[in-house]
């Protein structure tokens, strides 16, 4: 005896007056946890001088200060890169002599990997010009910052840090100025990251630099120190 075989296929219809009713479909949310145990960077070596446009990209030098590496320094909050400015005489007005920097690529980069936020100040202290044949010390003289900007070396994860003096105002020889800050503000903190003071940005307000003219006597080239100091407590 032969045995046929049929195969029934029932098609499935969806909606009212179909063989089946529709059967309705239930969302639910629910959550659930993620866990993991994060460690701070512990890498406290330099920090390579960035470029100063922002980029993140390495510093390709500046003509005028063409044999500066940087700093070397190692640790979580860091002073990376000072510039050694290069000042030219303009004019004499008011009684004194003004100079203006002539690198274009001048900038100081400072470094905070704490991972805490926990904010810094930059100070900034003009030490006396000496002169280089005779060492005649001119004390009577200003620094002025100019139009100077904090930007960031590529992306980072906070808000950039205050400069904290105008343009046009004037940091005495011989004593510390506070020039720029990062504040610790829980939830929108400063200076965490690679930033950089850039100076000399503006040729309408360079970074000057204002000697009294009576104490210069004879021509000769002048030299003096910046210091700059990087303090991890905020004002």
């Amino acid at each position: 005896m032969q045995k046929f075989w049929f195969l029934l296929v029932a098609p499935l219809v969806f909606g009212i007056g179909g063989w089946w009713g529709a059967v309705p479909v239930q969302a639910a949310s629910q959550q659930s946890t993620a866990d993991v145990q994060l460690v701070p960077d512990p890498n406290i070596e330099p920090v390579d001088p960035q470029d100063p446009d922002g980029s993140g990209k390495p510093f390709p030098g500046d003509p005028e200060d063409p044999d500066n590496p940087g700093t070397g320094s190692r640790g979580h909050l860091t002073l990376d890169y000072l510039s050694n400015l290069k000042f030219k005489q303009q004019r004499i007005a008011n009684g004194f002599i003004e100079a203006t920097a002539t690198n274009q690529h001048a900038f100081v980069q400072i470094s905070d990997r704490r991972g805490t936020g926990g904010g810094w100040n930059l100070m900034l202290k003009p030490e006396a010009l000496v002169g280089q044949s005779d060492h005649q010390s001119l004390k009577s003289a200003t620094v002025t910052l100019g139009a100077a900007n904090f930007r960031s070396s590529g992306s980072n994860v906070s808000r950039a840090p205050d400069v904290t003096v105008g343009a046009t105002q004037a940091l005495p020889v011989g004593e510390y100025s506070l020039v720029g800050q990062a504040q610790n503000v829980p939830g929108n903190r400063q200076g965490v990251g690679t930033w950089l003071l850039r100076l000399n940005t503006q040729p309408s307000a360079p970074t000057q630099l204002n000697v009294l003219a009576a104490a210069v006597t004879s021509t000769q080239t002048y030299e003096g120190t910046l210091s700059w100091m990087l303090t991890d407590t905020p004002q």
